[in-house]
């Protein structure tokens, strides 16, 4: 039987080299001519290069693979390829950029406080923390380095997530009209806004309304309305509340993995811990999501 060969490159979705081990299958297509099952075992050891050689297919029209790409503490990768009996076959997918599987998370390596920008760090000295569930009780009376620090690693991720999101052109970059935040969960964050911001999202052709029953207001406040980026995933959605008594406007602030994203051949479905959204795999979307600049939260993962 004829056989060919097939060449790729694979990274994480920073486009740096992986760890651990690579495991690559190719399976024959059900309605493929000839071909067998081959599979390939790499140690990653920080290379991004890799071919598999002496695939079997049929000598004219070639055969059509399924192939699966599957590394340690990533979630699995697979598209299919028609391997010809040449040299060397050009992939369908030539760069392959593998998402962290969030379950295999056990912390994260944030920046320091010093290194946030002056911006961000204003906003947490700023900070007026209340607790709307005993969960929030901790960082009560917490500013600047003293709350950022006492956030914890869920926390922490999804701040930065937001910050990463609200900072990029894709939202206006709201974060500008953002005063100081109230509430910090690892899904959502509650913030005392401008009212501009609010002028801001219903003007942009970046934003669209979005049903905002989910997102229940704080004792004392009048919900107002949401609205929601167009982004295909990873979307942040703003919802406006003032409070009921004074003229103070409040915004939840969130970022969910809206309707799922196809990632080789499966749809990475919201991913939770504790019940919530997981920021880890925001982190992973935001990562993904094709615009011409980066959005990047800047913390790295401590695989478990």
């Amino acid at each position: 039987m004829a056989a060919g060969s097939l060449t790729f490159r694979i990274t994480d979705l920073r486009q740096r080299p992986v760890a651990g081990r690579l495991r690559i299958t190719l399976d024959p297509h059900e309605s493929a001519q000839g071909g067998a099952r081959v599979r390939a075992t790499f140690d990653l050891a920080g290379h991004e290069i890799f071919t598999v050689s002496d695939i079997p297919c049929h000598a004219g029209l070639g055969t059509l693979y399924t192939v699966r790409v599957l590394a340690t503490g990533y979630k699995p990768y697979a598209f299919f390829q028609r391997i010809d009996a040449t040299e060397r076959n050009l992939p369908s997918e030539a760069h392959v950029r593998l998402m962290v599987n969030p379950r295999k998370v056990a912390a994260i390596v944030p920046p320091r406080y010093a290194e946030l920008p002056a911006a961000f760090r204003r906003g947490l000295e700023q900070a007026a923390m209340v607790a709307l569930a005993s969960e929030d009780a901790d960082l009560v009376g917490r500013q600047g380095a003293e709350l950022y620090e006492a956030l914890g690693p869920l926390r922490q991720a999804c701040l930065l997530n937001l910050v990463a999101k609200a900072t990029h052109p894709s939202t206006e970059r709201l974060a500008r009209f953002v005063r100081a935040p109230t509430v910090l969960r690892q899904d959502r964050c509650f913030a005392e806004v401008e009212p501009e911001l609010h002028t801001l999202v219903c003007r942009s052709a970046r934003f669209v309304s979005a049903p905002s029953l989910l997102h229940a207001p704080p004792p004392g406040f009048v919900r107002l309305d949401s609205f929601k980026s167009r982004d295909p995933h990873a979307n942040i959605q703003v919802t406006f509340m003032r409070k009921a008594a004074a003229d103070d406007l409040w915004a939840d602030i969130d970022i969910d993995e809206a309707d799922g994203l196809r990632h080789g051949f499966e749809v990475v479905r919201n991913a939770v811990v504790n019940g919530r959204t997981n920021p880890y795999l925001i982190r992973e979307l935001l990562l993904k999501a094709e615009f011409d600049t980066l959005i990047d939260p800047k913390y790295d993962f401590v695989m478990a």
